[in-house]
């Protein structure tokens, strides 16, 4: 079936003139949108410094897993620092008056620092007497 009439989709319908009335409302709304939108803008900034002081106070106040992880990582240190000047104790040439000595007692691996003590023995537990009874 073939069409007979055809549609012009180029067509539009001619514009009304713009009245003075519908010019006011349009500069109104216009106006309006135009004050909304600077109040965004104006909430954007705020809420961006906002998060910038939220960052700067977590930073100043850390949580329970960050302040565990600081007092572990102050504890190494200290223990470090507290090796080092014992080696470096170690270093020093020692004088009459501060006898150090550094003994190496075969069954550890490590040195052990300051004055050497004889192990203490350990007690063995005493056992009950055991007596076998034999039947003839």
């Amino acid at each position: 079936m073939k069409r007979q009439h055809k549609i012009n989709h180029g067509w539009q319908r001619p514009s009304d003139p713009i009245t003075p009335e519908y010019q006011r409302e349009i500069d109104r709304s216009v106006s309006k949108a135009e004050t909304k939108w600077r109040q965004a803008q104006k909430a954007v900034q705020r809420a961006e410094k906002a998060a910038a002081r939220a960052e700067l106070r977590a930073a100043r106040k850390p949580g329970p897993e960050t302040i565990a992880a600081r007092d572990e990582a102050r504890r190494l240190v200290l223990q470090r620092l507290a090796e080092l000047r014992e080696i470096e104790a170690l270093m020093r040439t020692p004088t009459h008056t501060t006898p150090v000595a550094v003994h190496r007692t075969g069954r550890q691996e490590r040195l052990e620092v300051g004055e050497y003590h004889q192990p203490r023995k350990k007690k063995t537990p005493k056992q009950p007497v055991k007596t076998s009874r034999r039947n003839p």
